[in-house]
Protein backbone atom coordinates (compact mmCIF):
# COMPACT_ATOMS: atom_id res chain seq x y z
CA UNK A 1 0.00 0.00 0.00
CA UNK A 2 1.43 3.39 -1.03
CA UNK A 3 1.86 5.94 1.73
CA UNK A 4 1.12 9.51 0.69
CA UNK A 5 3.85 11.91 1.70
CA UNK A 6 2.73 15.19 3.29
CA UNK A 7 2.87 18.19 0.94
CA UNK A 8 6.02 20.27 1.15
CA UNK A 9 5.70 23.65 2.85
CA UNK A 10 5.97 26.84 0.80
CA UNK A 11 7.27 30.14 2.11
CA UNK A 12 7.42 33.73 0.88
CA UNK A 13 10.43 35.76 1.95
CA UNK A 14 10.34 39.56 1.60
CA UNK A 15 13.40 41.74 2.05
CA UNK A 16 14.06 45.48 1.82
CA UNK A 17 17.36 47.19 2.62
CA UNK A 18 19.87 49.75 1.35
CA UNK A 19 20.93 48.81 -2.18
CA UNK A 20 24.37 47.20 -2.42
CA UNK A 21 26.23 44.37 -4.11
CA UNK A 22 25.81 40.72 -3.24
CA UNK A 23 22.34 40.69 -1.72
CA UNK A 24 20.68 38.35 -4.23
CA UNK A 25 23.55 35.86 -4.06
CA UNK A 26 23.55 35.89 -0.26
CA UNK A 27 19.79 35.43 0.05
CA UNK A 28 19.50 32.64 -2.54
CA UNK A 29 22.50 30.83 -1.06
CA UNK A 30 20.97 30.94 2.41
CA UNK A 31 17.70 29.53 1.08
CA UNK A 32 19.50 26.73 -0.79
CA UNK A 33 21.81 25.69 2.03
CA UNK A 34 18.81 25.35 4.35
CA UNK A 35 16.96 22.99 1.98
CA UNK A 36 14.84 25.55 0.16
CA UNK A 37 14.02 25.19 -3.55
CA UNK A 38 13.23 28.60 -5.07
CA UNK A 39 10.00 28.65 -7.12
CA UNK A 40 9.99 32.34 -8.06
CA UNK A 41 12.25 35.30 -7.43
CA UNK A 42 11.68 38.99 -8.12
CA UNK A 43 13.73 42.01 -7.12
CA UNK A 44 13.88 45.72 -7.75
CA UNK A 45 16.28 48.55 -7.01
CA UNK A 46 14.76 51.99 -6.52
CA UNK A 47 17.77 54.04 -7.58
CA UNK A 48 16.29 57.40 -6.57
CA UNK A 49 16.27 56.40 -2.91
CA UNK A 50 18.92 53.65 -2.83
CA UNK A 51 16.43 50.94 -1.84
CA UNK A 52 16.62 47.25 -2.73
CA UNK A 53 13.57 44.96 -2.51
CA UNK A 54 13.30 41.21 -3.00
CA UNK A 55 10.53 38.63 -2.88
CA UNK A 56 11.35 34.93 -3.03
CA UNK A 57 8.86 32.07 -2.95
CA UNK A 58 10.47 28.74 -2.13
CA UNK A 59 9.55 25.21 -1.13
CA UNK A 60 11.07 23.81 2.04
CA UNK A 61 12.30 20.30 1.32
CA UNK A 62 13.07 17.87 4.19
CA UNK A 63 14.73 18.40 6.57
CA UNK A 64 13.89 22.12 6.13
CA UNK A 65 13.19 23.92 9.41
CA UNK A 66 11.61 27.37 9.48
CA UNK A 67 13.27 28.11 12.81
CA UNK A 68 16.71 27.02 11.56
CA UNK A 69 16.31 29.14 8.43
CA UNK A 70 15.47 32.20 10.48
CA UNK A 71 18.56 31.69 12.62
CA UNK A 72 20.73 31.25 9.53
CA UNK A 73 19.26 34.39 7.97
CA UNK A 74 19.94 36.72 10.92
CA UNK A 75 23.62 37.40 10.03
CA UNK A 76 22.44 38.63 6.59
CA UNK A 77 19.86 40.85 8.25
CA UNK A 78 22.58 42.49 10.32
CA UNK A 79 25.11 42.71 7.49
CA UNK A 80 22.75 44.29 4.94
CA UNK A 81 20.48 46.15 7.44
CA UNK A 82 17.40 44.32 6.20
CA UNK A 83 13.75 44.67 7.01
CA UNK A 84 12.36 41.20 6.34
CA UNK A 85 9.48 38.78 6.87
CA UNK A 86 9.12 35.05 6.30
CA UNK A 87 5.55 33.92 5.58
CA UNK A 88 4.28 30.36 5.70
CA UNK A 89 1.99 30.24 2.67
CA UNK A 90 -0.17 27.60 4.32
CA UNK A 91 -1.31 30.20 6.85
CA UNK A 92 -4.04 32.35 5.31
CA UNK A 93 -4.81 35.95 6.18
CA UNK A 94 -8.17 36.45 7.87
CA UNK A 95 -9.81 39.29 5.95
CA UNK A 96 -12.90 41.23 7.02
CA UNK A 97 -14.94 42.91 4.28
CA UNK A 98 -16.67 46.17 5.17
CA UNK A 99 -19.53 47.26 2.90
CA UNK A 100 -22.45 49.68 2.72
CA UNK A 101 -25.20 49.21 0.10
CA UNK A 102 -23.51 48.45 -3.23
CA UNK A 103 -22.68 44.82 -3.91
CA UNK A 104 -20.51 44.62 -7.05
CA UNK A 105 -17.13 44.71 -5.29
CA UNK A 106 -18.32 42.36 -2.56
CA UNK A 107 -19.53 39.80 -5.11
CA UNK A 108 -16.24 40.06 -7.01
CA UNK A 109 -14.16 39.21 -3.94
CA UNK A 110 -16.42 36.38 -2.81
CA UNK A 111 -16.59 34.78 -6.25
CA UNK A 112 -12.84 35.08 -6.81
CA UNK A 113 -12.26 33.53 -3.40
CA UNK A 114 -14.70 30.74 -4.20
CA UNK A 115 -12.66 30.04 -7.34
CA UNK A 116 -9.46 29.78 -5.28
CA UNK A 117 -7.91 32.99 -6.60
CA UNK A 118 -7.40 34.69 -3.21
CA UNK A 119 -5.10 33.24 -0.56
CA UNK A 120 -7.21 34.21 2.46
CA UNK A 121 -10.29 33.52 4.53
CA UNK A 122 -13.35 35.78 4.81
CA UNK A 123 -14.63 35.13 8.35
CA UNK A 124 -16.97 38.12 8.54
CA UNK A 125 -18.75 40.87 6.61
CA UNK A 126 -19.52 44.12 8.45
CA UNK A 127 -21.83 46.88 7.25
CA UNK A 128 -23.41 50.12 8.35
CA UNK A 129 -26.60 48.98 6.55
CA UNK A 130 -28.52 45.72 6.44
CA UNK A 131 -28.96 45.65 2.64
CA UNK A 132 -26.22 43.13 1.84
CA UNK A 133 -27.07 40.57 4.51
CA UNK A 134 -28.58 38.22 1.84
CA UNK A 135 -25.24 38.19 -0.01
CA UNK A 136 -23.42 37.14 3.15
CA UNK A 137 -26.04 34.46 3.78
CA UNK A 138 -25.64 33.19 0.20
CA UNK A 139 -21.92 32.61 0.83
CA UNK A 140 -22.50 31.43 4.42
CA UNK A 141 -20.43 34.20 6.00
CA UNK A 142 -21.44 35.83 9.30
CA UNK A 143 -22.88 39.32 8.75
CA UNK A 144 -22.85 42.13 11.30
CA UNK A 145 -24.93 45.26 10.92
CA UNK A 146 -23.46 48.04 13.05
CA UNK A 147 -25.57 51.20 13.11
CA UNK A 148 -23.51 54.35 12.61
CA UNK A 149 -26.13 56.52 14.34
CA UNK A 150 -24.68 55.62 17.74
CA UNK A 151 -21.72 57.95 17.09
CA UNK A 152 -18.33 57.35 15.48
CA UNK A 153 -16.45 56.36 18.65
CA UNK A 154 -19.05 53.81 19.78
CA UNK A 155 -19.50 52.59 16.22
CA UNK A 156 -15.79 51.98 15.66
CA UNK A 157 -15.43 50.36 19.08
CA UNK A 158 -18.05 47.81 18.08
CA UNK A 159 -16.40 47.22 14.69
CA UNK A 160 -13.03 46.78 16.41
CA UNK A 161 -14.50 44.21 18.79
CA UNK A 162 -15.95 42.21 15.89
CA UNK A 163 -12.56 42.27 14.16
CA UNK A 164 -10.79 41.10 17.30
CA UNK A 165 -13.37 38.38 18.06
CA UNK A 166 -12.86 36.92 14.56
CA UNK A 167 -9.06 37.12 14.58
CA UNK A 168 -8.97 39.52 11.62
CA UNK A 169 -5.57 40.47 10.21
CA UNK A 170 -6.63 42.61 7.22
CA UNK A 171 -9.61 44.83 6.41
CA UNK A 172 -11.02 45.50 2.93
CA UNK A 173 -13.37 48.42 2.30
CA UNK A 174 -15.51 47.23 -0.62
CA UNK A 175 -17.35 50.49 -1.40
CA UNK A 176 -17.74 51.15 2.31
CA UNK A 177 -19.20 54.64 2.54
CA UNK A 178 -18.00 55.67 5.98
CA UNK A 179 -14.98 57.82 6.82
CA UNK A 180 -12.77 56.04 9.34
CA UNK A 181 -11.23 57.99 12.21
CA UNK A 182 -7.47 58.65 12.33
CA UNK A 183 -7.30 56.49 15.45
CA UNK A 184 -8.85 53.51 13.66
CA UNK A 185 -6.67 53.80 10.56
CA UNK A 186 -3.51 54.14 12.67
CA UNK A 187 -4.47 51.00 14.59
CA UNK A 188 -4.73 49.14 11.29
CA UNK A 189 -1.88 50.90 9.51
CA UNK A 190 -1.14 49.34 6.09
CA UNK A 191 -3.74 46.65 6.79
CA UNK A 192 -6.82 48.46 5.39
CA UNK A 193 -7.32 48.32 1.62
CA UNK A 194 -9.88 50.72 0.17
CA UNK A 195 -11.36 50.99 -3.32
CA UNK A 196 -12.02 54.53 -4.53
CA UNK A 197 -14.22 54.91 -7.58
CA UNK A 198 -11.96 57.48 -9.17
CA UNK A 199 -8.45 57.74 -10.62
CA UNK A 200 -6.58 59.27 -7.69
CA UNK A 201 -5.24 61.82 -7.01
CA UNK A 202 -7.92 63.34 -9.26
CA UNK A 203 -11.54 63.44 -8.11
CA UNK A 204 -11.13 62.68 -4.42
CA UNK A 205 -14.05 62.57 -2.03
CA UNK A 206 -17.72 62.11 -2.85
CA UNK A 207 -19.27 61.50 -6.28
CA UNK A 208 -16.06 61.22 -8.34
CA UNK A 209 -18.00 60.08 -11.43
CA UNK A 210 -20.08 63.22 -11.28
CA UNK A 211 -16.91 65.30 -10.93
CA UNK A 212 -15.33 63.50 -13.90
CA UNK A 213 -18.41 63.92 -16.10
CA UNK A 214 -18.58 67.66 -15.42
CA UNK A 215 -14.90 67.99 -16.36
CA UNK A 216 -15.46 66.16 -19.65
CA UNK A 217 -12.82 63.50 -18.98
CA UNK A 218 -11.98 60.96 -21.68
CA UNK A 219 -11.01 58.21 -19.23
CA UNK A 220 -12.40 57.18 -15.87
CA UNK A 221 -10.70 54.95 -13.37
CA UNK A 222 -10.58 53.29 -9.97
CA UNK A 223 -7.86 53.22 -7.33
CA UNK A 224 -7.15 50.71 -4.58
CA UNK A 225 -4.99 52.11 -1.81
CA UNK A 226 -4.09 51.71 1.84
CA UNK A 227 -6.51 53.76 3.92
CA UNK A 228 -4.95 56.28 6.27
CA UNK A 229 -6.07 59.37 8.17
CA UNK A 230 -5.95 61.49 4.99
CA UNK A 231 -9.10 60.79 2.99
CA UNK A 232 -8.33 59.04 -0.35
CA UNK A 233 -4.62 59.86 -0.05
CA UNK A 234 -3.09 56.60 1.22
CA UNK A 235 -0.32 54.78 -0.70
CA UNK A 236 -1.67 53.42 -3.99
CA UNK A 237 -1.60 49.66 -4.66
CA UNK A 238 -3.43 49.28 -7.97
CA UNK A 239 -5.19 51.44 -10.58
CA UNK A 240 -6.93 50.95 -13.90
CA UNK A 241 -8.96 53.02 -16.35
CA UNK A 242 -11.62 52.77 -19.03
CA UNK A 243 -12.12 55.10 -21.98
CA UNK A 244 -15.41 56.97 -22.16
CA UNK A 245 -17.26 58.76 -24.91
CA UNK A 246 -18.62 62.26 -24.55
CA UNK A 247 -22.09 60.91 -25.32
CA UNK A 248 -22.24 58.90 -22.09
CA UNK A 249 -24.39 60.04 -19.18
CA UNK A 250 -23.31 60.12 -15.54
CA UNK A 251 -25.31 56.93 -14.96
CA UNK A 252 -23.37 55.25 -17.77
CA UNK A 253 -20.10 56.49 -16.23
CA UNK A 254 -21.10 54.80 -12.98
CA UNK A 255 -22.03 51.53 -14.66
CA UNK A 256 -18.82 51.40 -16.67
CA UNK A 257 -16.78 52.31 -13.62
CA UNK A 258 -18.13 49.38 -11.61
CA UNK A 259 -16.29 46.94 -13.85
CA UNK A 260 -13.04 48.82 -13.26
CA UNK A 261 -13.63 48.90 -9.50
CA UNK A 262 -14.18 45.14 -9.38
CA UNK A 263 -10.95 44.18 -11.06
CA UNK A 264 -8.84 46.83 -9.31
CA UNK A 265 -9.94 45.83 -5.80
CA UNK A 266 -9.47 42.13 -6.52
CA UNK A 267 -5.99 42.70 -7.97
CA UNK A 268 -4.93 44.92 -5.06
CA UNK A 269 -6.00 42.34 -2.49
CA UNK A 270 -4.34 39.54 -4.47
CA UNK A 271 -1.06 41.44 -4.65
CA UNK A 272 -1.22 42.18 -0.94
CA UNK A 273 -1.95 38.57 0.01
CA UNK A 274 0.86 37.28 -2.21
CA UNK A 275 3.30 39.68 -0.48
CA UNK A 276 4.04 41.65 -3.65
CA UNK A 277 3.42 45.06 -2.05
CA UNK A 278 6.30 46.95 -0.44
CA UNK A 279 5.79 50.28 1.33
CA UNK A 280 8.61 52.73 1.87
CA UNK A 281 8.48 56.42 2.71
CA UNK A 282 4.73 56.66 2.19
CA UNK A 283 4.65 55.10 -1.30
CA UNK A 284 4.24 51.60 -2.65
CA UNK A 285 6.41 49.43 -4.87
CA UNK A 286 4.87 46.40 -6.59
CA UNK A 287 7.47 43.78 -7.44
CA UNK A 288 5.95 40.91 -9.38
CA UNK A 289 2.33 40.23 -10.28
CA UNK A 290 2.93 36.46 -10.45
Amino acid sequence: MDVCEPPLSEYALTVSCPDQKGIIAAVTHCIAENGGNILSLSQQSAGDIGLFMLRAVFRGEPPFSQEQFQQSFLPLVQKYRMTWELYDRARKERVAILVSKTSHCLYELLLKHQDGQLRCEFPVIISNHADLRPVAQQFQIPFFWVEAAKGKAAYEDQVQKILEDHGITTVVLARYMQILSPEFTRRWSFRIINIHHGFLPAFMGAKPYHQAWHKGVKIIGATAHFANEDLDQGPIICQDVARVEDSLSIAEFVQLGKDVERRVLFEALRLYLEKNVFVYGGRTFILSKV
